[in-house]
């Protein structure tokens, strides 16, 4: 069975929960997706960015965020975020429009996801290295970076990482370092550029 499945449980709640209050802290968000376990709490983070029209004001909490979540999954500690993060309140429409969002793409992404190339998942190495990868997407994320579509390639890149390390499926680990990849090199260009400008 799907551990994706828990995503799907932990969405509903969040979108019963919206239909109840007029904003949800993200506290709360964290509170109702962290009893099974970090990779879902990056998934839900993920997904405001990972559509063409994105919702303005989440890019710097959400982004700082899964910077902390992912260094702190690195160094193999509890998640810990500030209060200022913890304490934002994030409206209760926004909420439910990740929601649904998250359960859309799990029905449509659930038939591909299997267990295999697992070393990616697995081995020492490669969860530090995974964890950091998305603690950079997360800063890349909460930086206003003069770049189209850099939220939405970085934010691609941290929902297929997470999707991999919660099914043990490196694929869409490879493809999300893929996006990754694409995403800090285009960055990289911009610095280079602007630099011999100056």
């Amino acid at each position: 069975m799907h551990k994706t499945s828990n995503l799907k449980e932990g969405m509903e709640v969040l979108l019963e929960k919206s239909q109840r209050q007029e904003a949800v802290a993200i506290r709360e968000i964290l509170e109702i997706l962290s009893g099974n376990g970090r990779v879902l709490i990056l998934i839900f983070l993920s997904l405001p960015f990972c559509q063409p029209l994105q919702i303005p004001g989440l890019s710097i909490p959400f982004g700082l965020a899964v910077t902390f979540i992912g260094l702190r999954m690195a160094f193999g500690k509890h998640v810990w975020l500030p209060k200022n993060i913890l304490l934002k309140n994030v409206p209760s429409v926004t909420v439910q429009k990740i929601a649904q969002k998250g359960l859309k793409l799990i029905k449509k992404l659930t038939p591909f996801i299997h267990s295999r190339f697992n070393w990616l998942c697995e081995h020492e190495i490669m969860q530090v290295c995974n964890s950091l990868l998305l603690a950079i997407l997360g800063v890349i994320l909460a930086l206003p970076l003069p770049i189209p579509l850099t939220n939405l390639s970085a934010g691609w890149a941290i929902f297929l990482i997470s999707i991999g390390l919660l099914e043990n499926d490196g694929v869409f680990i490879l493809v999300g370092y893929f996006i990754a990849l694409l995403t800090i090199l285009s960055i990289i260009l911009l610095a280079f550029s602007i630099k011999l400008i100056f």
